[in-house]
């Protein structure tokens, strides 16, 4: 109070400049003594340090979106009316619209149909494709080129931008007797170095005079059954990153993550080489008993099914983001991680068909700000965080010569990515919180592949 009407403040007035902070040490000496100043002033200096720790500065603003979040209201429903008395007079009956011509089927009301088939134009030569070693020695072999990417999230300072490529690619998928099925053996170079990892998601070099691989994919089976195969599935993927601030920020990393007042604000670009690995070992069920890899055509009206579990990793610039609201002060080196239930299927394929490709994995994630510092550590009681994330394959089978070995042009392109929220586990009926999202990156890709069936 002493200070207060010392300077005509109210308590709630704020922090004071460096003079008013002299003049309020002095008016303390004469009143309080020389004891009760030091006091003061190491108790100030605590809250300082404390609000220059990285832990402090996140866990609040983790805590200003995910806690205390107003309950959505519902809004009031007018009372109903009461029914009238007034009988109203019954619609004429409709009559039923004409039968269609033979051969033709009714369109619906709206009298627009949009469907949606597999089916190509009917073939009635010898099955295809054509294969040289037969059914129990089947090679499939791919050359192509085409376009991928990676579109990250952005930030209201911070522009992150991942490379886009032009690249050629070699896939292989083949079945070996009847014991082992490689159902992927995909290659994608560029001027990357390969996306091997020291430690997760992070892409090393490899040497300088080496081709540079970008995408690497391996899908092995192990057939034990007709209709039962256990599958391991290894993806790794790199890109070079950049991250151009639009104002000032602290790049933070576990030295100065203590002591945020000796981080030095900059606008220099961050570049780095940003990993996306995923990992899944499951089982697949296919009822058709076809373990064929390659280009095969199905009857079976249920598509093949892969379960399983499933491990996920990759890293980027990273601004601490909870739904709409960031924290733009802070630009971290974020890594990504996750576990939980994996699933794929694939659905049409064979010649002159359209072919579509699902997998995606769902569980419980975790977000490493540096190395000794986690979000998930930071966030309110009851709050995890999940993950989400997924591929999309769609294609077409085209002929273009049909005796052995088949050779066939198929267009394809892949549309995916991941994202991380947080959510309440054991919310209530009554509670309204929503999820709260961290981060979402969206993976592209297009390709023209040349196929030889052998």
């Amino acid at each position: 109070m002493l200070v207060d009407r010392a300077f005509g403040a109210s308590p709630a007035s704020g922090l004071h400049s460096c003079a008013e902070t002299s003049c309020i040490i002095a008016l303390v000496l004469r009143r309080t003594g020389t004891c009760a100043c030091l006091a003061l002033c190491l108790s100030a200096v605590a809250v300082v340090a404390r609000a220059q720790d990285v832990r402090d500065v996140v866990r609040g603003h983790l805590a200003n979106e995910l806690e205390d979040q107003p309950a959505k209201t519902q809004p009031a429903t007018a009372p109903a009316s009461p029914p009238s008395t007034d009988a109203e007079p019954a619609p004429p009956p409709a009559s039923e619209p004409a039968a269609p011509p033979s051969g033709e089927s009714a369109p619906p009301p709206g009298g627009v149909a949009f469907t949606l088939s597999t089916d190509g134009p009917k073939y009635t030569g010898p099955s295809l494709p054509q294969r040289v070693f037969g059914r129990q020695f089947e090679i499939d072999l791919k050359l192509g080129a085409g376009y991928r990417g990676w579109q990250p999230q952005q930030y209201p300072t911070v522009k992150v931008a991942a490379g886009s490529y032009y690249v050629w690619t070699i896939d292989v998928r083949a079945r070996i007797m009847r014991w082992l099925i490689l159902r992927r053996g995909y290659y994608e170079s560029n001027e990357l170095s390969g996306p091997r990892t020291n430690e997760a998601a992070v892409a090393t070099q490899v040497g300088e005079y080496v081709p540079k691989a970008a995408w690497v994919l391996g899908v092995l089976g192990f057939p034990i059954t007709e209709v039962w195969e256990p599958i391991i599935r290894y993806e790794s993927r790199a890109f070079r990153t950049s991250a151009q601030p639009s104002e000032p920020v602290c790049v933070v990393n576990d030295k100065v993550a203590g002591d945020l007042a000796s981080c030095p604000r900059s606008t220099t670009k961050l570049n780095m080489i940003s990993g996306f690995e995923t990992f899944v070992l499951g089982v697949r069920y296919d009822k058709s008993k076809d373990h064929s890899p390659g280009v095969t055509t199905r009857t079976e009206p249920v598509p093949p099914m892969t379960f399983g579990i499933g491990l996920m990793s990759y890293r980027k610039p990273y601004q601490v983001t909870v739904g709409q609201n960031t924290l733009k002060e802070y630009l971290f080196d974020g890594r990504f991680k996750g576990g939980g239930l994996a699933f794929a299927t694939d659905v049409g394929g064979g010649v002159y068909r359209l072919f579509l490709d699902l997998d995606m994995q769902v569980g419980l994630g975790q977000v490493n700000l540096t190395k000794n510092l986690t979000l998930n550590s930071l966030a309110p009681e009851d709050w995890l965080i999940g993950y989400l994330q997924g591929n999309v394959t769609v294609g077409y089978n085209l002929p273009i010569w049909r005796a052995a070995p088949t050779l066939m042009f198929v267009p394809q392109g892949t549309i995916g990515g991941a994202s991380f929220y947080f959510f309440k586990p054991n919310q209530k009926a009554s509670d309204q919180s929503d999820a709260k999202s961290l981060n979402w990156d969206l993976l592209w890709s297009v390709h023209a592949q040349l196929v030889l069936s052998l």
